[in-house]
């Protein structure tokens, strides 16, 4: 019986040192580089909208969404950024995949004008390229998170409403979700996005808020925790691997990610054509 609560009391201890890693990882690139887009409301006030991804690639930094979010931005129907208790309107050149509901292609980047960085550093990460992708990943673990701004998450204070964001560690689903809901495996992820979740600073099993509004465009991320023999401690990275577009609710409830290898791909071939 001793040896079995021993057991415990180390198990639990070890999920207290890898949570404590999940938030670090949340408080570091995966929520400094990730943004809340807003848009005007009919009384211009600024209204929560989608999520971004801030990256740098080659010395040209980008802002990676979905498509659907940037479908309409235009100068009479800005996106913004928060920036301390201000807001600051997004600036670039857009490019988006055409919407196809069949192939449920919807990815975007903004090249953003090279004034604007000096302004959102001092506010936010923009993540290198060598943290875009990994290939060895596990799909039978929890090491996939998406982390964005629902649109629900919001509380009024002194100063005004606040929002906040939301970080969900996830599970690939199985084969045959991909076949139910018709989704390519080559060009997507489909996380399991069930309505009970342990919470990470807690650990108590909590309901969780499934309203998906607001997740499009922000990122999906695959961590990394090992052990470092040399620190003699655990050490954690966050790969981003993909950007949200959508969520299913039915007979399998999850969420749809684009694989990040299609914003790559159509940066590679239009910002970098040599």
């Amino acid at each position: 019986m001793k040896a079995e609560e021993d057991y415990n009391e180390l198990d639990a201890y070890i999920d207290t040192l890898i949570n404590e890693e999940y938030v670090k990882l949340l408080e570091g690139d995966i929520g400094l580089c990730t943004c809340q887009l807003f848009r005007q409301d009919s009384v211009n006030n600024a209204s929560p909208f989608a999520s971004g991804v801030f990256v740098v690639f080659e010395d040209e930094f980008y802002l990676l969404t979905a498509s659907h979010v940037i479908e309409d931005w235009s100068d009479s129907n800005r996106l913004f950024v928060k920036i301390g208790n201000a807001y600051v309107s997004i600036a670039g050149k857009g490019c988006g995949t055409e919407i196809d509901k069949v192939k449920k292609i919807d990815a975007a980047y903004i090249k953003l004008k090279p004034e604007l960085i000096s302004i959102l550093v001092q506010w936010y990460r923009f993540l290198p390229h060598d943290k875009c992708l990994f290939l060895k990943k596990r799909f039978e673990e929890q090491n996939y998170c998406v982390f964005g701004y629902p649109v629900i998450n919001k509380r009024k204070e002194a100063e005004g409403i606040r929002t906040f964001a939301s970080g969900y560690f996830l599970k690939a689903v199985y084969d045959k979700v991909y076949e139910y809901y018709l989704v390519d495996f080559l060009t997507h992820y489909v996380l399991e996005f069930k309505g009970r979740a342990t919470n990470i600073k807690t650990g108590k099993l909590e309901k969780i808020k499934t309203e998906h509004y607001g997740l499009s465009g922000s990122g999906l991320w695959y961590i990394v925790i090992e052990f470092d023999e040399d620190k003699m401690e655990l050490v954690s990275e966050a790969f981003l691997i993909g950007i949200m577009t959508e969520f299913r609710r039915g007979k399998y409830d999850c969420l749809i990610a684009n694989r990040i290898e299609i914003i790559l791909s159509m940066i590679k071939e239009n910002e970098n054509p040599n």
